[in-house]
């Protein structure tokens, strides 16, 4: 049956959702003999540990409440922005002054923040955003969706990946039919994990203000980057006139599916956020408001615990990768660690072999064939490095100045939220058995 009806190109245009197409390649090894054991999952960023005791049960009862099922406030619960704002002060080491409950807003998940955004910043069919390469793939596809252009910062894999300011730059001195509009980073990043220090963020920022566009900065992570602030930009008296900074409470409070986000911004800016919101959501979930505004306070240490355990657990991931020849983490931080496969691989015996395991023909081996591979015959699910890029053969690429690097497509995300240090630890074993299966 067809549809008798149109579709927005904008929509038919846009790349579908990766994560389904991981979860079938598990879902093939699942459906095996499981030769080298249970299906391991370290593809999807999602906290594994539960949330806090006082958490669980706060949201039991509020969410039971007849105050929790009315309609809320466009940009969340007064109480909740205020107790947000505290948290933050706190966090960044900040003053009253420097930030303030009026400069904070909720959203329905990160995710929808950052379409408000796009919305309220950039006309569709003119504009561009200057987005880091490797991106993660919601952000990609949410431009797509706004007819936004994205403005690709290659990500140096020797160093880092951190963005290149002088791609930066030379988009932003170059005349263009698509203005740029912001400059996005992700830190700690993802896909790669790489966290931006504090001195750099500075550069960066005072290249918006050069340029009169606003940094934003997407700190889903921020919880994990590090022991201290994670940057000093809201020292700066004149923070909100150039940065806009997103947040959630999925990772950190260990909540994702009551998809809570946040904007803090200038307060005008946020009346402009309130306008589209109130067309997108009406009102962020009231019952993970509600239960969440009085429990900030006292919920620092078990974020710090959790934070601590997932840095351990990453230290960890590395040691057991650096005992897989050919394996390394180039990248880690947050959630994930971003790791090369083994340069054999892309040679005409590692074509081969791999084209064999795989049942398929292929002229080169990327990313996501060895993600397959590995999903299928070594039973662990990860994301490849291509989900977060654009194919290789799209027209894109040509302005992607300095990007030759990312043709390797050598990469595989791998997520330790949601898995156990038991896991991380057997894990060496499975990379080796499919070094085995590539003949090496």
């Amino acid at each position: 049956m067809t549809l008798r009806y149109a579709l927005s190109p904008a929509v038919t245009g846009t790349a579908a959702p990766c994560i389904p197409q991981a979860k079938a390649w598990g879902a093939t090894y699942a459906a095996g003999q499981q030769a080298a054991g249970p299906l391991l999952d370290l593809s999807q960023g999602v906290p594994g540990e539960p949330p806090h005791a006082t958490v669980l049960d706060a949201l039991s009862k509020v969410a039971g409440s007849h105050g929790a099922a009315k309609y809320g406030a466009i940009l969340g619960e007064p109480d909740m922005r205020a107790a947000l704002a505290t948290q933050l002060r706190h966090q960044y080491q900040l003053n009253d002054g420097h930030l303030q409950a009026q400069d904070v807003g909720i959203t329905t998940g990160c995710n929808m923040a950052f379409l408000i955004l796009l919305m309220c910043l950039c006309p569709p069919n003119e504009s561009s955003i200057l987005l880091p390469l490797p991106s993660y793939f919601n952000h990609a596809m949410s431009l797509s969706l706004q007819s936004i252009t994205p403005a690709y910062l290659p990500c140096d894999p020797a160093h880092n990946f951190f963005p290149s300011l002088e791609a930066a730059r030379a988009i932003l001195t170059t005349p263009s039919t698509k203005k740029p509009r912001a400059i996005v980073l992700v830190t700690p990043n993802n896909p790669t994990g790489s966290t931006y220090t504090p001195d750099v963020l500075a550069e960066w920022l005072a290249l918006a203000r050069q340029h009169n566009i606003p940094l934003v900065l997407d700190e889903t992570y921020r919880d994990f980057a590090s022991t201290g602030a994670p940057h000093e930009l809201f020292k700066d008296p004149q923070w909100r006139e150039s940065l806009i900074t997103l947040g959630s409470f999925s990772k950190g409070y260990r909540i994702p599916g009551h998809r809570l986000g946040s904007i803090t911004a200038h307060p005008d800016f946020l009346q402009q956020v309130a306008t589209v919101a109130d067309c997108m959501q009406i009102c962020p979930p009231r019952a993970p408001q509600l239960a969440l505004a009085p429990l900030l306070p006292s919920l620092t240490e078990d974020m710090v615990r959790y934070a601590a355990a997932l840095r351990k657990r990453l230290t960890d991931f590395g040691a057991a990768v650096a005992c897989v020849p050919g394996w390394r983490v180039l990248s880690s931080g947050g959630f994930y660690a971003y790791v090369e496969f083994p340069e054999a691989y892309t040679s005409e015996k590692g074509r081969k072999a791999l084209a064999a395991a795989l049942g398929k023909e292929m002229t080169r081996v990327g990313s996501g064939d060895v993600g397959q591979a590995l999903a299928t015959r070594c039973g662990v699910l990860t994301l490849p490095g291509c989900f977060f890029m654009p194919e290789l053969d799209d027209p894109i690429w040509a302005s992607v100045r300095g990007g030759d690097a990312m043709h390797e497509d050598r990469w595989i995300r791998f997520a330790v939220a949601n898995v156990s240090d038991d896991t991380i630890a057997g894990l060496a074993d499975r990379l080796r058995a499919l070094n085995t299966v590539m003949g090496m």
